[in-house]
């Protein structure tokens, strides 16, 4: 790698926790890094970086440190406490599916960039990972030093929460197959083949339902709360409700609270969906609002959510539009009530 061959990356946006990643490798390394330490010092926890601040971490690391797969030697110090709000989410999962719903649709909390899908099939689940945008030859190498860390450290935080036993069946990685291809089997302990388009892990389905071993519990006052919003969006509680607010909560929380959505897994069609609730005086949109700004309110004093992260969790398709539903409602921007909340 030369130094000007990092310059041309375009920039989307990865979590600044991701600098603990990174300043944990030094440190068991012994190395001094001086002007990676400093730049890595001013990514802010849950603030964003550019992925040629990233790109730039792990140029000077390589140079120190010139080792083959050096990616999966920094991803075995990945955590779930670097991934920021995504890590927390993971944390809270109760099982290796989940784990798996939960990184396709909040992966961009981590890293942006890139589209995340899901493959099920009887045999085998895969997650893909593949880029937004087209790299120059140039910066390749570099790409690919990021793509390691972040697809090995993936794979560390599911080991840790999953157990050590846990090994894909597969591995993919963008870019050209590498002079020494041992160190990757022997990571993923699996066959590992290179693609100049996509990457991805693959998974026996049998795994679906293993259990996530985690105590810690980062999100389980958050959802309380968000429970608790639920509960002061409607009039009353009574059965109907209850299981009205128990599918909008699911809908929000996978990122599909449709009208259609709910009306079917509460096995109703959406006319008499919308009768019953005209019945409490409501309708879908206005109950789904109301439980959105209730929710909005409460994320909004939590200083360690950005836009970003509270947009996704209420699961608007981007940031502005979450931004002109909270001034819709409130007559105000998110960041004038994050200075001045009620």
């Amino acid at each position: 790698m030369s130094k000007s061959r990092y310059v041309t990356l375009n920039s989307p946006s990865l979590n600044g926790s991701l600098a603990g990643v990174l300043l944990a490798f030094l440190d068991a390394k012994g190395m001094s890094a001086i002007d990676c330490r400093r730049e890595l010092a001013n990514w802010q926890v849950n603030g964003r970086v550019t992925v040629e601040q990233w790109g730039v971490c792990l140029w000077r690391i390589y140079q120190d440190y010139p080792k083959p797969a050096l990616g999966l030697e920094i991803a075995k110090f990945m955590k779930p406490e670097h991934a920021g709000v995504l890590g927390y989410l993971l944390l809270s999962c109760d099982n290796f599916a989940e784990f798996a719903n939960r990184l396709e649709r909040f992966y961009n909390l981590m890293w942006q960039g890139f589209n995340v899908s899901i493959d099920y099939t009887p045999h085998d689940i895969t997650v893909s990972w593949a880029p937004r945008q087209q790299y120059d030859s140039a910066v390749m190498d570099i790409v690919r030093l990021g793509y390691e860390t972040g697809i090995g450290g993936i794979y560390n935080v599911l080991r840790e929460l999953c157990g050590e036993d846990v090994h894909p069946s597969k591995i993919t990685l963008m870019g050209a197959e590498p002079a020494q291809k041992e160190p990757y089997e022997a990571f993923f302990a699996c066959p590992v083949c290179f693609s100049p388009v996509t990457s991805s892990m693959s998974f026996s389905a049998s795994l679906l339902m293993l259990p996530i071993r985690s105590e810690k519990r980062f999100l389980k006052q958050l959802f309380e709360q968000q429970a608790e919003a639920y509960l002061r969006s409607l009039p009353q509680t009574d059965s109907f409700l209850s299981a009205f607010q128990h599918v909008l909560d699911r809908g929000l929380k996978s990122g599909t609270p449709s009208i259609n959505y709910v009306a079917s897994m509460l096995g109703l069609s959406r006319v008499t969906l919308q009768r019953r609730l005209k019945d409490y005086h409501l309708t879908f949109q206005s109950t789904l609002d109301k439980t959105r700004l209730e929710m909005a309110k409460m994320y909004l004093k939590d200083p360690q959510l950005s836009l970003t992260d509270i947009s996704m969790l209420l699961a608007f398709s981007e940031q502005s539009a979450f931004s002109r539903s909270f001034k819709r409602w409130t007559g105000r921007t998110p960041q004038q009530f994050r200075r001045h909340p009620d």
